[in-house]
């Protein structure tokens, strides 16, 4: 029983308790059931985080808590977990790890490292997730590097390949310069720093006159193409079908014109190089102008650089400009903030470079999937407004190829003599074309014998815009067929997830599914923010802000870390306050102590037993208020608004039952009268349960505690967990005109609390009389404030 403990120790009672759910397989997935299926597509993190900090902490709790109400309303509720453990992230992991030199190591060495590392990384993460009660069906776990998901991915790639969604070709395309590979619009991010826009002068070829030019890029000199303005600016009209020398390079370029320029920035007069920035593409393609790639593939300039041949980016600018500037040719610099576009993964600005690319078509079906975006349920609305503006926002299709070692290789080989592109059959995947031959001996189309493999692997959100279609393999993977995923488990329920990738994940999940099966790939979509430090920053270990939830739950329990993740509101970041885990820490106390005292006053009583004991006014009024709880906490958990369920929990458990009903009720327990003390424990006993179905989401491990101790006996129920959510009962009402009149019964209370504290009274001291200056039915209630706070005598003042 309950009662046999005074304390409660999470750091003692909540491992008991993990390993419990486990044995009992609490959380699993029950693959025979004929329950409505809830299905939550959770987000798979990156497991090559050395650290976890409180942020992690709180994007996946919010997900937890609809898991366990879905589960107590009577679903069958499907919560797997991911790890993502593909990509780019891992790779540079590994190398900052080890300090490797990718060329001086194989390729198949390296990976073998990226492998260990995810494991150790996905252990940490498990660890956490139990530690903090997590519900998911450990069971059901999958990781996007293995053969499951390669093999989903590579059919992805072949089924759109087919329907003539993905081609191959080249163009210029971003690319990192620091992590070598190339990159898709969507791995950007936009960076001001301070900058100058530096008037470089042009000599118009033929002729002893100069033209300034401003440019924030002097290094793309050598790949300077073309000059333009736009075909309305009178101050240029007689240099149409002029040329132009590049200054130190020398190369004559032609001076076009173009209504995209702007006569306003600078001096009106654009320098178009190969390639500075997406204006520069534009133009090059629209007027067919020459191509002068500068750049290799580590950043450093090449051959056409002359002088500067093997210099980096920002050491060319530097030198260029000093050159310029002993020559006479630099008019001169202002200063400027400059927005660069930058790799999100390292910070490194990004250049163009022209290769060939693997590419999903994206540009020409942008309406198909904003109107995909309209049929989704966002939680909250606003944030389909990111997913709009960001697919209006798209000027490239989808480059999905990347030069590094670890990933998912594409499924091509290419015909040495020919260039035809040859596929595996879907049954054979997944395979790796570096390590495989393909099983056909001959090219359909020339019959050459010979072979080349794709080198490139894919886009890590080439597996991760899979996931709805992994999970849903789960449970019966020999039977699955990615072209028809289980219509139990796919569409998903849920997709929780942070804003910051509804541009990546969000969007490329909704773009696969509509592509592959013209389906939405789940019903709802609930936006979390970030979990920032007490300043309001991001937490990083760089910035030395880091905090470690381990340290967090040894001290006040993971029921009081998770009791901080409740203050979130949907889509809106959080900052860290200890002050918050220490109100959850003192609600833990407060639901122990409440239920050590109702628990004893029920140690013969029997829930089961009908009785005929009419309730009294108080009972009737904790009854209501329980049922206005139920009925608002129950709404907003529907739509995910689970801080704000907890807030009215929160003040139906504090004020209403633990400040006031507890307090009223007392007086009864004790030998009042048998018919008042019976249903006194009655509502005490239906009351305190459902306050605890109430927390068991938010507060899993003592709200678990307290009916393994007492109420299990009666509901026989495994655990809480599994229990029924608080339900109305059929035809129930509020009673309106009850909550008022005991609102004003609340205020008297609040009343006599203030005399008997200014007067430095003990509650248990009885005083003569207390006159009451509110209109309210004393005839009612007179009695069981009398008894409660101790008073001979109650009148109401004229």
């Amino acid at each position: 029983m309950i009662t046999y403990f005074k304390n409660y120790i999470p750091k003692k009672r909540e491992p008991i308790w993990i390993k419990f759910w486990e044995k009992n397989k609490i959380f699993k997935f029950e693959t025979k059931s004929q329950k409505s299926v809830f299905s939550i597509d959770t987000p798979p993190p990156y497991v090559s985080a050395e650290h976890l900090h409180v942020g992690h902490v709180m994007s996946y709790s919010q997900a937890e808590f609809i898991a366990h109400f879905m589960r107590m309303r009577g679903y069958n509720v499907f919560y797997p977990m991911g790890f993502d453990d593909n990509g780019l992230p891992t790779e540079r992991f590994v190398e900052k790890k080890y300090q490797i030199d990718k060329s001086k190591i194989s390729r198949k060495e390296f990976t073998k490292l990226c492998l260990r590392e995810t494991k150790i990384g996905a252990k940490i993460y498990k660890k956490l997730w139990q530690r903090l009660g997590i519900s998911v069906d450990w069971s059901k776990i999958y990781s996007t590097i293995n053969p499951l998901c390669q093999k989903i991915a590579q059919w992805s790639f072949i089924d759109l390949y087919k329907k003539g969604l993905i081609e191959r070709r080249e163009e210029p395309i971003y690319w990192c310069v620091s992590c070598q590979t190339s990159l898709s619009q969507a791995d950007l991010e936009d960076k001001e720093e301070k900058s100058y826009l530096n008037f470089i002068e042009f000599k118009i070829a033929g002729t002893n006159q100069f033209l300034s030019i401003a440019t924030t890029r002097p290094e793309l000199l050598p790949a300077c193409v073309a000059v333009f303005f736009h075909p309305n600016d009178q101050r240029y009209q007689n240099l149409k079908k002029e040329k132009i020398e590049v200054p130190i390079f020398n190369q004559k370029v032609p001076i076009l014109t173009d209504e995209s320029v702007d006569p306003n920035f600078g001096t009106g007069l654009m320098m178009v190089c190969t390639w500075g920035d997406n204006d520069d593409i534009l133009k090059w393609k629209k007027h067919n102008l020459a191509t002068r790639s500068l750049f290799n593939q580590d950043g450093k300039l090449n051959r056409l650089a002359g002088p500067y041949q093997g210099l980096t980016i920002q050491e060319a600018r530097e030198k260029i400009l000093k050159d310029l500037e002993k020559i006479g040719l630099l008019k001169k610099k202002e200063e400027i903030i400059h927005t660069l576009n930058v790799h999100d993964r390292c910070g490194t600005p990004v250049e163009f470079i022209q290769t060939k690319q693997w590419f999903i078509k994206i540009l020409n079906r942008k309406d198909e999937l904003l109107k995909r975006g309209g049929e989704l349920k966002w939680y909250p609305k606003t944030m389909k407004i990111k997913y709009d503006d960001w697919i209006k926002s798209l000027k490239w299709d989808w480059n999905i190829s990347r030069q590094r070692y670890y990933g998912v290789p594409f499924p091509v080989w290419y015909c040495k003599n020919c260039n035809e592109i040859i596929l595996p059959k879907e049954r054979d995947l997944p395979v790796d074309p570096r390590e495989e031959k393909p099983k056909i001996k001959k090219c359909p189309k020339c019959f050459s014998s010979e072979f080349i493999s794709e080198g490139d692997v894919m886009d890590t959100w080439m597996t991760s815009s899979m996931t709805p279609v992994i999970i849903s393999a789960l449970v019966n993977k020999s039977k699955f067929n990615p072209k028809k995923p289980p219509k139990q488990l796919y569409p998903t329920s849920l997709r929780p997830q942070a804003f910051e990738i509804i541009r990546t994940w969000l969007f490329y999940t909704v773009l696969k599914s509509h592509y592959h099966h013209n389906l939405l790939p789940f019903q709802d979509v609930m936006i979390s923010g970030h979990g920032l430090d007490p300043k309001g920053k991001k937490i990083s270990k760089r910035l030395g802000n880091y905090i470690d939830p381990q340290k967090i739950i040894d001290q006040y329990g993971a029921d009081a870390l998770r009791y901080w993740t409740t203050s979130a509101t949907l889509g809106e970041n959080l900052k860290y306050s200890e002050e918050e885990v220490k109100m959850g820490k003192r609600t833990i106390i407060k639901l122990w102590n409440a239920s050590r005292f109702v628990i004893m006053h029920l140690k013969k009583f029997k829930p089961a037993t009908k009785s005929t004991e009419k309730m009294e006014p108080m009972d009737q009024w904790i009854l209501n208020e329980l049922y206005d709880t139920t009925k608002q906490a129950t709404k907003y958990l529907e739509n995910y608004e689970y801080s704000k369920a907890r807030n009215v929990i929160e003040k139906f458990f504090w004020r209403d039952f633990a400040d006031n009903y507890l307090e009223f009720v007392k007086y009864r327990l004790y030998g009042y009268k048998q018919g008042s003390t019976e249903a006194a424990k009655k509502t005490l006993y239906l009351v305190l349960l459902n306050i605890l179905k109430f927390y068991a989401p938010f507060l899993p491990f003592i709200t678990e505690e307290i009916y393994q101790s007492f109420f299990r006996n009666f509901e026989k129920k495994k655990s809480i967990h599994l229990c029924q959510w608080p339900e109305l009962e059929e035809g129930c009402k509020i009673n309106k005109k009850l909550k008022e009149e005991f609102e004003k019964i609340l205020k008297i209370v609040e009343e006599i609390r203030k005399y008997k504290s200014k007067g430095k009274i003990s509650l248990a001291t009885e005083i003569e009389e207390f006159r009451v200056p509110f209109d309210v039915n004393l005839k009612m209630h007179k009695e069981f404030l009398q008894k409660t706070f101790k008073i001979k005598k109650i009148i109401r003042e004229n």
